[in-house]
């Protein structure tokens, strides 16, 4: 099995950590701002729980839809939150990356985050491939420039939203 190294990516956003906890956790707030600059949500169902799980669809250009399922693994409140991401079909069950089908069926995902500067927060996500084959791998690993770009929009879409939010 080949090991690969986690992609991280950290930014600081100008809002209070429980915030940002609020704002990663609850599904009114997650359909406003996560999916890839030029997509929006299209559906929203959560179980905020341990063993727990959020279904989501996003529609982007020519009403493309793409799928996602998150199950939570660990919730500590406002630190941190770990889960398993996975594509998904329409109705729920496992799917694959619309665009990559060698893409790994799972990632193994932890979120952190961590008050800094009195109403700041740095959020650091850290993706892991979770028990995936070698191709699996190798397409996570060379897909990193595409990570960094889709979450630097996603980023941007999240700062947007707590700007609203704060007034």
């Amino acid at each position: 099995m080949t090991t690969v190294a986690p992609f991280v990516i950290s930014r600081v956003f100008h809002a209070p950590r429980p915030l940002l906890f609020e704002v990663y956790t609850q599904p009114d707030h997650l359909a406003q701002w996560l999916s890839p600059e030029g997509f929006h949500n299209i559906h929203t169902d959560m179980d905020f729980r341990v063993g727990g799980r959020y279904h989501y669809g996003i529609q982007g250009p020519a009403g493309m839809e793409m799928w996602g399922k998150q199950e939570f693994l660990d919730i500590a409140a406002p630190e941190r939150l770990v889960h398993l991401q996975s594509f998904s079909t329409r109705e729920g069950g496992l799917g694959t990356h619309p665009l990559a089908p060698t893409w790994p069926k799972y990632m193994h995902v932890t979120t952190t985050f961590e008050a800094v500067d009195g109403n700041s927060t740095r959020v650091t996500i850290t993706w892991l491939p979770h028990e995936s084959d070698e191709i699996g791998c190798q397409t996570f690993d060379v897909a990193r420039p595409g990570m960094e770009v889709g979450f630097g929009g996603t980023f941007v879409k999240l700062d947007a939203y707590l700007q609203k939010l704060q007034g």
